[in-house]
């Protein structure tokens, strides 16, 4: 299905409505103008004509008046009849002032007053040119008998009465022309289709130059709206750098000030405990303290390495070398019984990064992956990606675990969050820290089908 709900897809949609529906409206009331403004025009040429040939063949008042008479029957023909040659003519007849027909193209009328419109027949009589377009004409006159033809253009021209100045003065009579509306259909018709033409034309340049202002003001809008967003995306990240930073320098300087004294007491215990003069339920506090010491400088080291994240090397580094050393490293730590695939490029591929601080991002997913399911494979994988309009590439280590809710991915990359007893909390948000010290990003998934996919997208270039 067509989706309309983007804005230019919205506009371009309400916009050719607008121009159809301007156009069909245009046309047809431009239809109405067109038909009246050429009746009106032929009105004025059949009266030009009708006092033109009365004046050429003198018809006078007495013409109009003694109509039965040969000879007025014989002028009045010769004066008028030439307008039934006429194309589309209908039918004629000319009315005297008593509106009387005193001759027509058809001689059943002669001596009738039938007329359709009486009010315009008086009105031509006042001198005046009258033009009415009959769907379906009916003539009715002062019998009992009407007849009906077919739609027809009815045009009343008053005839004034010829001075020998060529000076016109009285009305004498009026001619009534029935003329078939064919040709005048036709020439609206063409009229019509020409102005729908021009209004279309028109309507879709018109259209062509708003929808493109409109695209390039909406994809201007889209931009500063992305721009925005990164810079704020940015904003946060770069709060977020400071802030493990800052949080890195307090734990590390906390983390000295204890190791110095818990080395020391580490110390004094071994001493002690080998004192054979001591009982053996001495020896066995000692132990027990000699223990915890170990355990609590074992925890301090690894806070020392949240510093160790704010200082880096960056060097021309091959993502699969890394990839694979980190692998060799992770089984002479835990053992080669971990099954961990590796999906490598055929292609060498490059990025400028510090190459210690990138494996032990990895290393601490993996390590993740492992004690998510001890018994299944860790998938690692590189693939090639864009992220905001940069090239780069997305490494990512896929474990067959139980995943997270989103309540525990709300959390993730918190400082000091874990959901393993003993854990420290501080893998992810290291690797967070190292991902954005090289202008890159971490995501973590929980897979529909079961397990965790956690990735660090690094830009293939050097951070900008």
């Amino acid at each position: 299905m067509l989706n309309v709900t983007t804005p230019p897809r919205l506009f371009a949609i309400v916009s050719l409505f607008m121009i159809v529906v301007m156009v069909i409206v245009t046309g047809l009331t431009q239809a109405l103008f067109f038909r009246q403004s050429i009746i009106d025009r032929e009105s004025v040429i059949v009266g030009d004509m009708a006092n033109a040939l009365a004046h050429e063949h003198s018809i006078s008042v007495a013409d109009m008046e003694n109509y039965s008479n040969a000879s007025a029957a014989k002028h009045l023909l010769e004066g008028f009849g030439p307008i039934s040659q006429l194309s589309g003519t209908q039918r004629i007849k000319v009315f005297n002032r008593d509106y009387t027909i005193a001759w027509s193209n058809d001689p059943g009328m002669l001596g009738t007053k039938q007329t359709t419109h009486i009010g315009d027949l008086m009105r031509a009589m006042n001198g005046e040119i009258r033009a009415v377009f009959n769907s379906e004409e009916t003539s009715l006159g002062t019998g009992d008998h009407s007849s009906s033809t077919a739609e027809s253009i009815e045009i009343y021209a008053p005839i004034f009465e010829a001075r020998q100045d060529r000076s016109t003065t009285a009305v004498i009579g009026v001619l009534s022309l029935s003329r078939s509306p064919l040709a005048l259909n036709q020439t609206i018709r063409n009229g019509l289709y020409l102005l729908w033409t021009v209004i279309g034309i028109t309507g879709l340049i018109l259209f062509s130059a708003l929808y493109k202002l409109f695209t390039l003001v909406y994809s201007r809008q889209k931009l500063a709206e992305l721009r925005f967003t990164k810079l704020s995306a940015d904003h946060d990240h770069i709060v977020q750098l400071e802030k493990l930073s800052a949080m890195g320098e307090i734990v590390s300087e906390i983390a000295h000030q204890i190791n110095n004294p818990l080395v020391g007491v580490i110390n004094l215990a071994q001493v002690a405990e080998r004192d054979p003069e001591i009982s053996e339920k001495t020896r066995r506090l000692l132990a027990a303290i000699e223990k915890s010491g170990i355990e609590c400088s074992d925890f301090v080291q690894r806070l020392l390495r949240l510093n160790q994240a704010a200082r880096s090397e960056p060097q021309s580094v091959e993502i699969n070398d890394l990839v694979r050393d980190t692998i060799a490293f992770f089984h002479q730590t835990f053992g080669k019984h971990h099954a961990l695939t590796f999906t490598e490029s055929d292609q060498r591929l490059m990025i400028v990064a510090d190459p210690v601080l990138i494996r032990h991002a990895l290393f601490n997913f993996v390590h993740n992956a492992i004690l998510a399911a001890p018994d299944q494979p860790v998938l690692i994988s590189l693939a090639a990606e864009y992220h905001e309009g940069m090239s780069g590439y997305l490494l990512s280590v896929t474990d067959c675990g139980s995943g997270f809710n989103e309540e525990t991915a709300k959390k993730l990359f918190k400082p000091f969050f874990t959901t393993r007893p003993g854990g420290t909390g501080l893998g992810l948000s290291v690797a967070q820290f190292i991902a954005m010290k090289h202008g890159g990003t971490v995501r973590a998934e929980s897979l529909p089908g079961g397990g965790a996919r956690f990735s660090i997208w690094l830009p293939s270039g050097p951070k900008p």
